[in-house]
């Protein structure tokens, strides 16, 4: 066979090969099941709270406190230092849940609110909303969890694709939740 034959042969492989989806997808969209715990000390935004082991945890700039990833999966959390006074009464809970919700749905229309419960997290009242959104043409689910402590409106939300999202929310989110500590109140260089 010549040299020209050899390279039409081997040049005709590689284009019949162009086009073929790859046999399996690359594992770095793939959320990891929880493994090992780890605690995590926020001094800054006055929390402390243990995560999964093997996602990995980043810091985030304030009011942003950290951000746990794991594919296409994120537990997010942010300190919010307010000026005006905090729910404390159920009635004060209900109202703002009621705004919350409607801030969602102005903010984005397309977002669907699952449900919007108050309640108790870290010994604090509590406003958990879930629902369903679409970012970049993802279809997603999210739990938002505001804790009203001392001065600070602590978020911690997590976001995943509806497949993933069980997971999340009971192997890792919930976790969290439970093991959080919160001192209500943020230092100045934390935003």
């Amino acid at each position: 066979m010549s040299r020209a034959a050899l390279l039409l042969v081997v040049c005709v492989s590689l284009l019949a090969a162009c086009g073929e989806e790859p046999d399996d997808p690359p594992p770095v969209f793939d959320v990891k099941a929880p493994q090992g715990h780890r605690s995590a000390d926020f001094p800054r935004a006055g929390m402390t709270l243990t995560h999964p082991a093997n996602w990995k945890l980043r810091l985030r700039d304030a009011p942003g406190v950290f951000e746990l990833v794991s594919g296409e999966a994120i537990v997010a959390g942010w300190a919010y230092v307010r000026e005006e006074p905090l729910p404390e009464t159920d009635a004060a809970l209900e109202g703002a849940k009621d705004r919350l919700v409607e801030a969602i749905e102005v903010r984005d229309p397309d977002y669907r609110v699952r449900s919007a419960v108050v309640g108790e997290v870290a010994g604090a009242p509590a406003i958990d909303v879930s629902g369903e959104q679409v970012l970049s043409r993802r279809a997603l689910r999210t739990r938002s969890v505001h804790v009203f402590e001392g001065d600070v409106e602590y978020v911690i939300e997590a976001i995943a694709p509806p497949a993933d999202f069980g997971l999340v929310d009971e192997r890792v989110l919930t976790p969290l939740l439970d093991s959080l500590e919160l001192d209500g109140e943020v230092t100045e260089d934390a935003g």
